[in-house]
């Protein structure tokens, strides 16, 4: 029997003249699924990091590959999902 992978919703904002596609920068994949609006300025990422570690990781991962500075960005948790999440 294989595993239920679980994840959890965390949006993103961006205040920042620099912003990036993550989609671009492979080193982001780490984070999870990853989806943006058009200009990229708020990101939808399904992952499996809990809210401690997925923060750490987006700060470093922005400070090593972007010029986006950490500060003004707003993490928000949304709801845990997974394959029963319409139970």
């Amino acid at each position: 029997m294989a595993f239920l992978l679980w994840y959890t919703n965390y949006f993103v904002d961006i205040k920042s003249d620099n912003l990036i596609d993550p989609k671009k920068i492979e080193a982001f994949e780490k984070l999870g699924d990853i989806f943006t609006n058009g200009d990229f300025s708020s990101w939808h990422v399904k992952s499996q990091l809990d809210e401690e570690d997925f923060n750490r990781h987006l700060n470093k991962l922005l400070s090593e590959n972007t010029d986006i500075d950490p500060t003004g960005v707003t993490v928000t948790k949304g709801i845990d999902g997974g394959p029963l999440k319409m139970l």
